[in-house]
């Protein structure tokens, strides 16, 4: 665009802020945020959204945060923006002081803003708030629940082991659970290893997302786990049937301004040697670790032992 003569304008770079935020490119969006301070459109609220959304997902928690405390005027967006952010790397309890504190400064929280507390408290372990928060959105800000905000709840009661709970609001829906709810219960029912619930989970999920490689593959474990060989063997041939095949495992990391992608076993990189041998130095130092952890345990109950018999 640039070499066509056009320049970017606000739109642009928020479009561009949302991509980084997607891929965890948060070199290229600092450099998109000086080319916004060099172009004078610093004080343009959606482009302050922007860069609080790209800098918490990348987890630059307090960057976001600057810009968010800078703000003279904030939106639900804003709010919305910096509690998910909160929420998605672990801190639950400052996602739900923000959202306690954007209700007292008397923004209304629209549905995406329940989605986000939501979250942060499934994420945190806050299960109760997060169902009176649940209850408030109905009751108190008269919104109607959505199946974003059910799978949120799900999760929050499948994370606490309150399996039979989070079916019972399944059942209970005023709207047509979907994918991403079955989905939820789905993944609560590998952490607790509940066979039984899985599979009705799993015949619900794949009528929404038949080909969802990812289903296949978590009813596989937890059959695995529960040393149900019958079972692994059945989705196996359901997914050969349906002609499903798991795409490889991979993780990328951005150096530099540039992405470098790895699959699970990879050994392409120009690198691939030196890489190789900090994983090796790394695992050897977890093992070190997790024997020194082992060894003062033993010496603990050692301890205790003896105090026991004397």
């Amino acid at each position: 665009m640039e070499t066509a003569g056009v320049c970017p304008d606000a739109v642009t770079f928020v479009g561009v802020l949302s991509s980084c935020a997607n891929l965890g490119a948060v070199s290229v969006g600092h450099e998109v945020e000086q080319r916004i301070e060099s172009s004078r459109l610093g004080l343009n609220p959606f482009l302050n959204n922007a860069l609080i959304n790209m800098y918490a997902r990348c987890g630059n928690l307090v960057k976001a945060r600057a810009i968010f405390d800078g703000m003279p005027v904030k939106s639900v967006v804003s709010w919305t923006a910096i509690i998910g952010g909160y929420g998605m790397h672990g801190y639950g309890e400052i996602a739900v002081e923000l959202f306690d504190e954007m209700i007292k400064s008397g923004i209304r929280p629209d549905g995406a803003a329940f989605v986000s507390v939501l979250c942060a408290c499934s994420h945190a372990g806050l299960t109760e708030k997060g169902l009176e928060y649940f209850s408030e959105m109905k009751m108190k800000h008269r919104l109607q629940p959505g199946p974003e905000h059910y799978s949120c709840v799900v999760d929050l009661l499948g994370r606490a082991g309150r399996l039979n709970e989070a079916l019972e609001l399944i059942k209970s829906m005023q709207v047509k659970p979907d994918g991403a709810v079955w989905g939820a219960l789905l993944g609560a029912c590998k952490i607790h290893r509940n066979v039984e619930m899985a599979e009705l989970a799993f015949e619900r999920v794949i009528e929404f997302e038949p080909t969802n490689i990812g289903y296949y593959v978590l009813l596989s474990n937890i059959y695995s786990e529960a040393e149900n060989l019958e079972g692994v063997l059945k989705v196996r041939v359901m997914m050969r049937e349906r002609k499903l095949k798991k795409d490889p495992g991979f993780s990328y990391v951005e150096y530099k301004g540039r992405v470098h992608l790895f699959l699970a076993g990879d050994r392409s990189h120009p690198q691939k040697k030196e890489i190789y041998r900090m994983v090796d130095e790394l695992e050897a130092l977890v093992k070190k670790l997790a024997g020194c952890k082992d060894n003062e345990e033993r010496e603990k109950q050692r301890s205790f032992n003896w105090y026991g018999c004397s």
